[in-house]
């Protein structure tokens, strides 16, 4: 009977270790995860007594984003490279930037133009 026993959980194992590698390109399919996403928020922190602004940038998708470029407005543009799977950043516009909007793009016809929003970031 303790053979018996052994070959199930075995056999279980086996169907849930092949059903955690074959299922999350599976499960992909159903959730819905795009291979190129991004996500930007563009905020102004007023609490200091020059206002600071901060750029978010995440890879939201399930594939690496490259070529990845940020364009502040007012010709001060920036190139950021690859940008791997879930990974993010947090930039700081150049100085004496009006901080009206950023536009961030990369290879696969990714482009976000996000307007700056005011945040007290300090709480």
């Amino acid at each position: 009977m303790k053979a018996y026993n052994i070959m199930i959980v075995f056999g279980i194992t086996v169907i849930v270790i092949i059903g955690g590698v074959m299922g999350f390109p599976i499960a992909k399919m159903f959730v819905g995860i795009p291979d190129y996403d991004i996500r930007v928020d563009a905020v102004i922190d007023e609490q200091e007594i020059t206002p600071i602004g901060q750029v978010l940038i995440q890879n939201t998708g399930s594939k690496p984003l490259t070529e990845v470029k940020i364009d502040f407005g007012e010709g001060e543009k920036m190139e950021l490279g690859t940008l791997d799977v879930r990974d993010r950043m947090i930039l700081t516009p150049p100085y004496n930037n009006k901080m009206e909007s950023v536009t961030v793009s990369a290879d696969h016809h990714i482009s976000v133009n996000k307007e700056y929003r005011n945040e007290n970031l300090q709480h």
